[in-house]
């Protein structure tokens, strides 16, 4: 249905795609994955005509019809994101085109919402390609996938979680080449010091010899050279082979593992009930959300709140964070307001015009610059490339990193999410899912993402 030819795409002056060669039969069913802004949308744009590439060339079969919905869809501001998304999907499909190219689909989408596009899609015939972090919509619908990274694209046979499995494979046998590689690094450096004293000791037993006329011993100016030479040369040799180390080194791509340090004040709960509500009710206005509603969550508990779009998680999310505008009744025991925290996924809150360093100094103005420079370092933020780099400027992965380690910081007793893997890439789901594995309080998540919150372990579940 669709090829494409050493295909190349510049942005904004750099090169986000290079030599990329595809094919896209009839019947493929494959998923498009990618840490954000590596090219995934930019190229189902260009496979669906309304971007030109920069260099190759893409080739359709004659009469093929091909359907492209976008990620954001602004069709009609009255519908929801998931309602525009559905409505024009389904346009899509009336159309029955050959091939379907999807952006994101079940972005903002609920449990009920993605099962019925998952249901649709399973009925298509024709060539799907759907770019998606979403595991769940992959397993159930693509058999291939593409994974575009440094500009390249690689394809893999088979299910996301059997691709999962192929790269754990290839992550340890990585670490296991830089462990030999390190060691071959030490055995090098302690071959070139063993060398340069050996050459050392030689000259100045040349010196002293010649000091004290023992002419035997250096029979020839050429003699004494050709000890140089080789001397130079098996330093020579030495320092090539590190050379070779250090360059297969870098050519092992390791994924980047944040190690978080929380820093717990003085007096902080290690034990005892953080949240209790009994026969509590959450409104909008006279507009009752949720009644009787029991829960208590002791520290260190993590709950999950679960349910279709408008069943009312979202304002009990808000409820729980103290929101002025949500009408509380009943029992509702919370911690003080300065110990709870919201992490907002649009990281509203975060200082543009700072720095990751000043907008950390400021929070904590009692720590030393050495200080918050390790906890950024924590947080993958090391040198100054980043830690000096205004928020503004900084990608979405950068700004969750750094609200991750702006909360780790000072702790909240009570953190709250809602909907935190919207718009997160595979790897920022990785990064956040480090932090709050060993986040130390409690715990409360909004998410309609099975696969996020499986991975997350909650010990109790709220579905509403």
């Amino acid at each position: 249905m669709l090829r494409a030819h050493a295909l190349d795409l510049d942005f904004n002056g750099r090169a986000l795609l290079a030599d990329v060669n595809l094919h896209l039969p009839s019947g493929a069913r494959i998923a498009l994955i990618g840490d954000n802004g590596s090219g995934k949308s930019c190229l189902l744009q260009m496979l669906a005509g309304t971007l030109v590439p920069s260099g190759g060339t893409i080739i359709r079969r004659d009469g093929a019809r091909i359907a492209y919905v976008p990620q954001h869809v602004l069709d009609d501001s009255s519908r929801s994101g998931g309602e525009q998304m559905r409505h024009t999907l389904a346009r899509a499909l009336d159309a029955d085109p050959d091939v379907l190219l999807l952006d994101e689909p079940s972005n903002h989408l609920d449990r009920s919402a993605r099962r019925s596009l998952i249901a649709r899609l399973r009925q298509f015939h024709g060539a799907l390609l759907v770019s998606t972090h979403d595991e769940a919509l992959i397993d159930a619908l693509c058999n291939e996938l593409w994974h575009i990274r440094g500009g390249r694209v690689s394809h893999f046979g088979g299910r996301y979680r059997d691709y999962q499995a192929d790269l754990q494979q290839r992550r340890e046998a990585s670490d296991r080449q830089l462990r030999q590689l390190d060691q071959e690094r030490g055995q090098a450096h302690e071959a070139l010091m063993r060398e340069q004293q050996r050459a050392a000791s030689s000259r100045e037993r040349g010196v002293r010899k010649v000091e004290q006329r023992k002419w035997g011993g250096v029979r020839s100016a050429t003699k004494l050279g050709r000890g140089n030479t080789t001397a130079g040369s098996k330093q020579l040799q030495i320092r090539e082979q590190q050379e070779d180390i250090e360059a297969r080194r870098n050519d092992l791509q390791r994924e980047t593992i944040i190690e978080p340090t929380f820093a717990l004040p003085a007096g902080w709960r290690r034990e005892g009930v953080v949240v209790q509500l009994t026969d509590a009710s959450v409104a909008h206005a006279t507009e009752t959300v949720l009644g009787g509603l029991h829960l208590r969550l002791d520290v260190g508990d993590r709950l999950a709140i679960t349910g279709d779009n408008g069943s009312g998680k979202s304002t009990l999310a808000r409820a729980l964070c103290g929101d002025p505008s949500i009408c509380r009744d009943g029992d509702w025991l919370l911690p003080p307001a300065d110990q709870i925290a919201l992490l907002d996924q649009h990281y509203r809150d975060l200082p543009m015009q700072a720095t990751p360093l000043q907008a950390l100094s400021a929070q904590m103005p009692d720590w030393s610059q050495t200080q918050c420079r390790l906890h950024l370092a924590d947080f993958l933020f090391r040198g100054d490339a980043t830690a000096q780099t205004p928020v503004s400027a900084l990608s979405g992965g950068e700004r969750a990193r750094l609200s991750l380690a702006l909360m780790a910081a000072k702790p909240p007793t009570l953190l709250v999410l809602d909907e935190p893997t919207n718009n997160l890439d595979m790897t920022l789901r990785m990064h956040l899912l480090q932090v709050l594995r060993v986040f130390p309080g409690t715990l409360v998540v909004v998410s309609h993402d099975d696969a996020f919150l499986q991975a997350l372990e909650p010990g109790q579940v709220l579905a509403l």
